[in-house]
């Protein structure tokens, strides 16, 4: 199985390139020397590449051909209270969240059958004060997602929208550390890897 983890070098992606580890294993994010590292340690290919940059998405996608399986597991928290949030905020919580989405799936190419997974939100978690520009990417995601889903599927393509608890990666650490009784990013992957190969695939899969 040709499997590709964007977004490797966070915690949640770095799980699932511990747990896909053994198959045809490509890995992208941002930081090349912690991608290189994690790519030794799980015999993986290493490509980095800022997915926010369409040209760079699109080189990415050419060069690791058809996928069996997509994890897109790029993100990033950002809090600031509504009157504070500057157009910088909102615009790297949309980049961070939704583009880089866009141009993967503008750009990658699939195997019929393939599976491509992407990570919203539960809105109860983030429709919250301080949270209104990170809640507005995710919930942008997610509409993008649904719109997608049906032409990708005439592909033969399964897009499955994930929504996941609190997960213990440094994505909370400008927000003091993740909240009392966060999933380990290693409970989150196998979580989601044993929802994900089922029968019929779900298009939304809540952990």
């Amino acid at each position: 199985m040709r499997v590709l983890i964007t977004g490797a070098t966070g915690g949640l992606g770095g799980a699932f390139a511990r747990a896909l580890k053994g198959h045809d294993l490509l890995l992208s994010g941002r930081r090349a020397g912690a991608l290189a590292e994690l790519a030794r340690e799980v015999g993986a290919r290493a490509l980095p590449a800022d997915l926010a940059d369409e040209l760079e998405a699109k080189a990415l996608l050419e060069e690791v051909g058809p996928l069996d399986l997509l994890v897109h597991a790029v993100g990033k928290a950002g809090r600031a209270s509504v009157r504070e949030a500057g157009r910088d905020l909102v615009e790297e919580m949309l980049a961070a969240h939704l583009l880089t989405a866009a141009f993967v799936l503008k750009h990658a190419r699939f195997q019929k059958g393939a599976r491509a997974v992407f990570f919203g939100a539960y809105p109860r978690y983030v429709q919250v004060p301080g949270f209104a520009a990170y809640a507005a990417a995710k919930g942008a995601l997610e509409a993008y997602l649904e719109a997608a889903r049906k032409e990708l599927l005439r592909e033969g393509v399964h897009l499955v929208l994930v929504r996941l608890p609190a997960v213990a990666t440094g994505l909370w650490a400008p927000l003091g550390g993740p909240p009392k009784g966060a999933l380990s990013p290693e409970e989150a992957a196998r979580k989601v890897l044993e929802g994900l190969f089922r029968e019929p695939v779900p298009a939304l899969l809540e952990v």
